[in-house]
């Protein structure tokens, strides 16, 4: 029959052991379960997602494609750890996108988007008072900017920046150690937008440099050389 939408729309399945195994790894390394410095087991990892050795390995794959784990021969897969040069690369790449979009809506921003601003920056201060949760004040702090990008209307600029974050937060995470460090970012940001409201270019410039200056400064007190 012409038309068909089994020609043209793919037929959703459910998930497969290699879809879950993935995400759930990926999750284990973001959020600090699988630790850096650490050497973890094929089979073990197998073992405690009670399947086959199989789809773990197509997803330790796929994980290693991406630059998250290292596979050590005869030895098993290590959580990747970042050099100095390497949080220099991120942040430049970073610096250059997020510069770029804040620049652009200096002055566009709605009433509500500001309020949505606010928001992210009152639910950050939540998280320290509770205790700081390091994955939900990251989690946040990923809001808190890609709310900036999706701002400018670039998707581009949002792909790019969703698949350099990941990295980020594996060395922001240690970076939050930083005493007083979760504090500064709060009012960092709170800098950041208060430049939007002035729409003063000189001081939005200088309010971001400087929140992304202090975190990579963070980030390297816990790099390898």
């Amino acid at each position: 029959m012409k038309g068909d939408l089994a020609e043209i729309i793919p037929f959703k399945r459910p998930k497969s052991l290699n879809d879950m195994a993935y995400e759930s790894l990926k999750e284990g390394i973001l959020k600090g379960i699988l630790r850096t410095g650490e050497v973890y087991s094929e089979l073990e990892l197998a073992r405690q997602f009670s399947i086959s050795r199989t789809p773990v390995r197509e997803a330790l794959i796929r994980l290693s494609a991406e630059h998250l784990i290292v596979f050590r021969p005869r030895k098993g897969i290590s959580v990747i750890t970042f050099n100095q040069k390497d949080i220099e690369n991120l942040y430049e790449l970073r610096g250059v996108i997020e510069e770029t979009v804040i620049l652009k809506i200096a002055g566009h921003l709605t009433r509500e988007q500001i309020q949505e601003i606010r928001w992210l920056i009152s639910e950050q201060e939540k998280c320290i008072k509770s205790g700081l949760d390091e994955n939900l004040f990251l989690d946040i702090d990923r809001k808190f900017h890609l709310f900036f990008i999706k701002a400018s209307g670039n998707p581009f600029f949002v792909k790019t920046y969703n698949s350099i974050r990941d990295y980020m937060d594996l060395s922001n995470k240690k970076g939050l150690k930083k005493k007083g460090r979760p504090q500064e970012v709060i009012e960092e940001h709170r800098a950041i937008l208060e430049s939007l409201l002035l729409g003063d270019m000189k001081k939005i410039k200088k309010a971001l440099d400087q929140h992304l200056t202090n975190s990579k400064e963070a980030a390297y007190e816990n790099a390898s050389p």
